[in-house]
């Protein structure tokens, strides 16, 4: 694994980071969503959808070339499902596996935990992208459709869903390498080789 293909995932989950920070702003109570709540809630929705193309886009770092394909093919996929077959063709463990804070063992070896609940499941991430996709678009004058758009949680419990799959999570790489990689409030992102033993790469 290259370091530039690890300074590439790592700024992928920054832009994540930004990304949230940007919504959290935005639902804080700032004059934007006073003054205008439709373009307000664009900006969180297209925020969120971006989130979520940068978490599934991460996982094909260590390789460029099935990277550059299915970058190719994005814009075929504006239903969330398809476009998560068409990354499980090319990386079928794509989606980050959420893990607890590392417990040090008596041994010294560092023990991760998997959560059982708390964090955005698959399903979820396919029910946020259909929901941001439907609000960033004009709604036809004619349609029978209900006009509100049903996301499921609020924007506060998404971001906090978000942040509990990635603030400590395990990724499988194209390439066969797995990372534990955590997400810090503040300061850079940090990767560990999880094969054989855990080496900091970042």
């Amino acid at each position: 694994m290259s370091v530039e293909d690890t300074r590439t995932y790592c700024n992928c989950m920054e832009e994540v980071r930004q990304r949230v920070g940007a919504v959290k702003w935005l639902v804080a109570g700032n004059r934007l969503m006073h003054q205008d709540f439709f373009l307000s809630a664009e900006l969180v929705f297209l925020q969120l959808r971006k989130i979520l193309e940068l978490i599934a886009f991460a996982s094909l770092t260590a390789n460029r070339e099935k990277y550059s394909a299915a970058c190719a093919n994005w814009g075929d996929h504006w239903k969330a499902r398809k476009m998560l077959e068409a990354l499980e063709e090319l990386n079928p463990d794509f989606y980050p596996v959420p893990l607890d804070a590392p417990v040090v063992l008596p041994n010294g070896n560092k023990h991760f935990a998997r959560p059982s609940d708390g964090f955005m499941t698959k399903d979820e991430f396919v029910r946020l992208y259909d929901c941001s996709h439907e609000i960033l678009h004009a709604r036809n004058p004619f349609s029978s459709k209900d006009p509100v758009t049903q996301i499921g949680y609020t924007v506060d419990v998404w971001v906090a869903r978000i942040q509990r799959l990635l603030a400590w999570h395990l990724m499988h790489l194209v390439d066969g390498d797995k990372w534990v990689v955590t997400i810090p409030q503040d300061g850079p992102v940090r990767v560990l080789q999880a094969t054989p033993f855990l080496t900091e790469l970042r």
